[in-house]
């Protein structure tokens, strides 16, 4: 039985705490204190992996930050390729273009020269004729003046060497 204060307390209650189990409590108020620490344990752990995964952010951020730096590098290496490529192209149209017209000032010079020579070489003969001509003219004024005057020795290209007319030294 229940002492006498207890039975105040309990005058509502009494067939409620005739049945009450403390044990059942205990057990009961273990099970919220273990479930409670698990809680406990679960948030510790979830602050731990958040702790973990923002830690993991910033490192992937700044690696993004990294490479958006290098790729802008590479842009800007890279537009500098092509604005040399560009520069490049320029210079190598305009050597073309150089070539070219060079090209064909050396066929304009080249035609020129041949025809140069071709009138150089028809001048030769035409002042090998003349010489032959006034050569055949002398012989024929020697021989009205001297009929009997053997004119096969003389010749316009025939030197005279030690008192003697002489053929020329042959060309080399």
């Amino acid at each position: 039985m229940l002492p006498q204060r207890d039975r105040r307390v309990n005058n509502g209650l009494g067939h409620a705490l005739r049945d009450y189990d403390p044990m059942e409590s205990i057990r009961w108020v273990q099970w919220v204190m273990l479930r409670s620490a698990t809680i406990l344990k679960s948030r510790a752990d979830l602050e731990k992996e958040k702790a973990s995964v923002e830690a993991a952010k910033s490192k992937a951020e700044k690696d993004l930050e990294a490479a958006l730096a290098r790729e802008k590098e590479r842009d800007t290496e890279l537009q500098c390729l092509r604005d040399r490529e560009v520069g490049l192209s320029a210079d190598l149209d305009s050597a073309k273009k150089g070539l070219s017209e060079e090209k064909s000032r050396a066929d304009k010079v080249e035609a020129s020269l041949a025809e140069t020579e071709q009138a150089r070489q028809e001048l030769i003969m035409l002042a090998k004729d003349s010489v032959k001509a006034t050569e055949d003219n002398l012989k024929e004024q020697i021989l009205v003046l001297a009929p009997e005057f053997d004119v096969s020795l003389l010749g316009a290209w025939k030197e005279v060497v030690d008192g003697q007319i002489v053929d020329p030294p042959p060309e080399e």
